[in-house]
């Protein structure tokens, strides 16, 4: 009897340690939610510009980078509107327009 109560406890242990595991896994493989993004590269007037999230009509700056220089896969996604998360992307971004 002893015997079998431990075999009994030992694989509700188990059931209860691949259920953890299980909901831990779909936790860590769930898509979690982009950040609000705030910056955008947009076109106007035919240049690269930047919009932010206060006014997305007006530009925040106008680049020197022209639309026309631009490879025709790259003008498409600027002229749909390119989420941009971090000043830190938007330079490099820039850097690889303009280059």
């Amino acid at each position: 009897m002893h015997t079998t109560f431990r075999i009994v406890f030992c694989i509700c242990l188990l059931a209860v340690a691949v259920t953890m595991a299980a909901f831990t896994m779909a936790d860590l493989t769930r898509e979690k939610p982009a950040p609000e993004e705030t910056l955008r590269l947009g076109a106007w007037q035919g240049s690269v510009a930047i919009f932010d999230g206060t006014d997305p009509e007006t530009p925040r700056s106008v680049t020197d980078i022209a639309l026309s220089s631009l490879r025709a896969t790259d003008r498409a996604l600027i002229e749909r509107g390119f989420p941009v998360r971090s000043e830190e992307e938007l330079q490099t971004l820039l850097e690889d327009l303009g280059s």
